[in-house]
């Protein structure tokens, strides 16, 4: 039956996004941030049943100015999810005309090569200070870098990969927490040394447990980076390789490695790297030298 919410803007529903969705706390802060933003550029609190098509139209061909095109369709998508689940609760009508569009150009996937991996881990190695778990710093991050490189989880599922998950042959089953789906993947002999080696150390329930923000995640890994002195990127490169090593090995791996639904394309859009995969690029047979 069909309600009326009364006074709820667009930025107090966001806020309150969570209550009736099941969604990770980055995504509820995203939404907020687009209805900020949102509201913002439209003077004040908008009611929710002051939404309409040319208004959001206007306002994502303004913000298209500064910003890239994917920040401007994500933004499109979170106003538009933020609506619709609105209007399914009754609270207003749903958008029926369209919404302008936003068309990303495809850039090539990037990717950390093996030899750049290892110089990461080489720089990690060297890291000063200690972890709040209590473990070296040059100890926590090389086993960080492992485990990302050999299970290719999210960042979200790294740092909450209990110590019980991983048998003790390395191998390691997982429910992913953004999709549900199971992945199976395997600790390498090297990394599986290397997480035996920190228990002893600093006993622990978690693999790599983090305790401060992704901000500050995210600001370490930018130093390891720069000291490795390799191509600027971020951690979500190391998922892109360890997919695409799989791919490299067997075609059609990378995208089961990483957990993707099966027939998806998305491990071939956003994570098959052409700099890896390039040796399975089928060709012409070469044609010989002319001498002149």
């Amino acid at each position: 039956m069909f309600r009326r919410g009364g006074t709820d803007t667009l930025g107090q529903y966001a806020r309150g996004y969570a209550l009736m969705h099941d969604v990770q706390p980055g995504t509820v802060r995203q939404y907020q941030i687009t209805a900020d933003l949102f509201e913002r550029w439209a003077g004040g609190p908008v009611s929710l049943q002051e939404l309409d098509e040319r208004s959001v139209s206007a306002w994502l061909r303004d913000y298209s100015a500064a910003a890239a095109p994917s920040t401007v369709r994500s933004k499109r998508n979170q106003i538009l999810a933020l609506w619709r689940a609105a209007a399914d609760e009754g609270l207003c009508e749903p958008p029926t005309l369209r919404i302008r569009g936003v068309r990303v150009p495809r850039l090539p996937v990037e990717a950390w090569t093996y030899d750049e991996v290892v110089r990461l881990l080489q720089a990690a190695s060297q890291v000063k200070r200690r972890h709040l778990c209590g473990l070296p710093r040059r100890v926590w991050w090389p086993l960080a870098i492992r485990v990302a490189w050999d299970t290719g989880l999210r960042w979200g599922d790294q740092i909450a990969l209990p110590v019980g998950a991983v048998a003790a042959d390395g191998a390691v089953w997982w429910s992913q927490h953004k999709t549900g789906r199971v992945v199976v993947c395997r600790l390498s002999p090297s990394t599986m040394a290397a997480l035996r080696e920190s228990l002893k150390a600093v006993p622990r329930e978690l693999v790599m447990p983090w305790s401060a923000s992704h901000e500050t995640f995210t600001d370490q890994v930018k130093r390891i980076v720069a000291a490795a002195g390799v191509r600027p990127g971020t951690w979500k490169w190391l998922r892109r390789s360890s997919g695409s090593y799989v791919e490299l090995e067997q075609r059609g791996a990378g995208a089961e490695h990483l957990g993707h639904a099966p027939g998806s394309r998305v491990f071939l859009d956003h994570y098959a790297s052409p700099r890896i995969l390039l040796r399975t690029i089928p060709s012409p047979p070469e044609l010989p030298a002319v001498a002149g």
